[in-house]
């Protein structure tokens, strides 16, 4: 989302309507930031973009990071439901 937002206000600088240094200014502005946030969360497909985009960058970390994996696994251990799909992932194995 944050991307797309910069990719828009690129075109506008494009089109010779304001200069770089409006944009940042514009991107210090507290009001205006949190008016885009609350935006993002209000509309469902930003949302599913923003998801999409940290899952991404956790999946990336984890990958890279042995104790949140380890938590993780720990986690999912201690959860009925887990060790039931784990069983039913046996059987149908075995099956």
């Amino acid at each position: 989302m944050v991307s797309q937002l910069m990719q828009k206000g690129k075109e506008v600088i494009s089109m010779g309507f304001l200069e770089e240094g409006d944009v940042r200014k514009l991107l210090q502005d507290p009001e205006l930031m949190a008016d885009i946030a609350k935006a993002v969360v209000e509309d469902p497909e930003a949302m599913d973009d923003l998801v999409e985009d940290i899952a991404d960058k956790l999946s990336d970390q984890l990958e890279d990071d042995p104790e949140l994996k380890s938590k993780i696994v720990q986690a999912a251990i201690a959860n009925p439901d887990f060790k039931k799909k784990i069983v039913r992932k046996l059987v149908d194995d075995l099956g």
